[in-house]
């Protein structure tokens, strides 16, 4: 009668244990609580810049919310990258066609053109990635750029646009850096030395891989919060990349 008393007591302890350990998970922050986004001070008298597209009128209408997928910093849209040829993220928020122009320029200090894409595409609305093409030109360490994302909507009237832009900054390679282990940790640290162009690529590279992976998913809307982005939908996410020829 004991041994089967005891062997009920077990299985309640079991149980009991099993459940301490469901709710202490369901308690623990998982690794979007590691994901820090920590950047650098942008550059004295760097143009504020618009991450979003905001009012218009006309054709234009329906990408008025268009968004630049970049971080706002002491008032000014400003991004690092460790990559010489980035790539840039845009919420386009309807479908596009033929018919709809885009534009994307990149230029330096003296207002001279590092890199110039015009294009049309035929796509639903979600993420654009346009990267930059390495034959055409590089960014330089240490110098930064102004750049403009552009819908025209009708070419006739180039006022029926829609447009975000602001600051990219090349940083300065940081050699003692060892490399992680795992992309979630790569995630982690280019995000703690404010290196957002790679941070967000390789988050949305992960949370495309496996929309199922909870840590991606969480590491990716983490992200996008620490740039007062948390309103991008990751439900309908699509990602779609222009050519980069």
């Amino acid at each position: 009668m004991k041994t089967l008393i005891n062997r009920v007591n077990q299985k309640r302890i079991g149980w009991l244990l099993k459940i301490i350990a469901l709710t202490w998970l369901m308690m623990t922050p998982l690794a979007r609580a590691n994901v820090l986004f920590l950047p650098s001070p942008p550059d004295q008298g760097a143009p504020a810049g618009r991450q979003r597209g905001g009012a218009t009128r006309g054709d234009c209408l329906a990408y008025q919310t268009l968004t630049a997928l970049v971080p706002e910093v002491d008032g000014v849209v400003w991004s690092q990258t460790a990559s010489a040829t980035p790539s840039f993220f845009f919420a386009i928020p309807a479908d596009l066609t033929q018919a709809v122009s885009l534009e994307f320029v990149i230029q330096d200090s003296d207002d001279s053109y590092v890199f110039r894409k015009q294009f049309s595409m035929d796509a639903a609305a979600g993420i654009l990635a346009i990267p930059m093409a390495p034959s055409q030109a590089e960014l330089s360490p240490g110098k930064s750029y102004s750049w403009t994302f552009s819908i025209y909507c009708d070419p006739t009237r180039p006022s029926a646009s829609v447009s975000v832009s602001g600051t990219i900054q090349r940083a300065v390679e940081n050699s003692a850096a060892l490399l992680p282990e795992t992309p979630l940790e790569l995630i982690r640290q280019h995000a703690a030395e404010g290196i957002w162009h790679e941070a967000i690529e390789l988050a949305f590279n992960l949370y495309q891989s496996d929309t199922s992976n909870a840590n991606y998913q969480q590491t990716l809307e983490r992200l996008l919060e620490q740039a007062a982005l948390n309103d991008i939908p990751l439900t309908a996410l699509t990602t779609f990349v222009c050519s980069e020829s």
